[in-house]
């Protein structure tokens, strides 16, 4: 018996073992999608092994394997699919149904049936079922998106279609593969915003699977007595599932640094990076020779709220506070929490202290109007000093000593106010 799939086999069940174990921990759709498809991976080598070592039922298992294929890619584009647009898990059923024409269009190859107007209506099937999968739906809003969507499908279905005429099956089979798999290594390129080491190396990835199927034809045609080994042909798997664990593992890793350096209740920045931007400024500001201001904010009578209404109250209260002063930001400040009822700001590139003075009297007023908590109106204010760069100190600690100096003195000649 020809045992030579059976190392991919067992690599690839391993893979599933650790994806399937990923997913009982994060019920990510996109994991759900990438688990499926390297179950389709492992019933795609199966059928290879049947293929090879029972004659009775090579070609129907020939059959399956090409056929595991197609819906891998379907399930790798729609998990690329699923980053960017939080798809429900009811999709991939739906788009591995709609798949059904192509299906059939390589089970008809593969079984040799010299019906060419029925692999002309399946082609139209085909694309028909892929626009409406692909460019509908409440997730594709953008028009100009939909349109270009649209227009790809066209030109690779008529490429297929072109093929069919000038008889060449097989090429038609393997152009099939081929960009269903490019439109992996895109979907899954296009869902990151900020692309790391894992995407870029996942999307070559999926590049490279999509490839082997256009040389493996150059190669029957132009080099009929080159032998490649299995191996080689299965690499581009490989690569692929690498990447995917690199890119989970990076994405965990961003999440945790993230986690580190930002307020768990509000999502800003913390002490921890606040103090990291504001050495930054200090310097750049040096450099450049320009002022920046340093604002400490602290909230008047916050425990009152906490103490009349309960923790759960409060944190909605200062969720909403920091929306409102967020407002007030611009896209280079920075708005952070430091803890408690403590909020800080660094304002950069400021022509004179009363911009910063401007900016101290803007939070205070959007505090002015009453913030509906549950069944509560929540009357909050907030005593702000104010430090600038290089007037009240040259270094970080001396301008947060400076603001949170300036801060108590505001705060002990007011009457501290909050609640309903």
């Amino acid at each position: 018996m020809n045992f030579t799939v059976l190392p991919d086999f067992l690599a690839i069940g391993g893979l599933v073992a650790a994806f399937w174990s990923l997913l009982k921990r994060t019920q990510q759709t996109r994991l759900r999608y990438w688990l499926v498809g390297w179950v389709l991976i492992l019933i795609h080598i199966a059928a290879q092994f049947v293929s090879q070592n029972v004659p009775a039922v090579a070609e129907s298992a020939s059959a399956i394997s090409v056929v595991m294929l197609l819906l891998t890619s379907l399930a790798f584009i729609w998990a690329g699919n699923d980053m960017r647009r939080d798809a429900g898990s009811h999709d991939l059923p739906l788009t591995l149904l709609s798949s059904i024409p192509d299906a059939l269009f390589y089970v008809g190859l593969i079984y040799g049936v010299e019906q060419g107007a029925l692999y002309y209506v399946l082609t139209a099937a085909g694309l028909a079922s892929s626009l409406w999968v692909f460019c509908s739906g409440r997730r594709l809003d953008d028009r100009t998106e939909r349109r270009m969507r649209g227009a790809i499908l066209v030109l690779v279905y008529a490429v297929q279609a072109v093929l069919l005429y000038l008889e060449q099956g097989g090429m038609a089979l393997n152009w099939s593969l081929f960009w269903h798999y490019l439109a992996a290594a895109v979907f899954f390129r296009m869902a990151s915003d900020q692309p790391g080491v894992g995407v870029r190396f996942t999307t070559l990835s999926f590049l490279a699977w999509s490839l082997a199927f256009p040389v493996s034809v150059v190669i029957r045609i132009f080099w009929p007595h080159l032998h490649v080994e299995h191996e080689v042909w299965n690499l581009p798997k490989f690569l692929v599932a690498t990447g995917l664990i690199f890119t989970l593992l990076e994405e965990q890793m961003n999440k945790a640094e993230h986690a580190s350096l930002h307020d768990a209740l509000t999502d800003l920045p913390n002490r921890r990076l606040f103090l990291r931007y504001l050495l930054q400024a200090v310097r750049e500001s040096r450099e450049r020779k320009s002022k920046l201001a340093v604002l400490v904010i602290d909230l008047n009578g916050f425990k009152q709220v906490n103490d009349l209404h309960g923790h759960a109250v409060g944190d909605l209260l200062l969720q909403g506070i920091t929306q409102r002063f967020a407002a007030c930001m611009r896209k280079r400040d920075m708005l952070a929490r430091l803890g408690g009822d403590e909020f800080a700001v660094i304002l950069t590139d400021l022509p004179n202290r009363d911009a910063a003075a401007r900016v101290a009297e803007k939070l205070r007023d959007v505090l002015k109007t009453p913030i509906e908590v549950e069944s509560f109106s929540l009357q909050a204010s907030a005593s702000i000093g104010v430090s600038v760069y290089p007037d009240d100190g040259d270094d970080v600690s001396r301008l947060y000593a400076s603001a949170d100096r300036d801060m108590y003195s505001h705060k002990h000649a007011v009457q501290p106010s909050g609640g309903a």
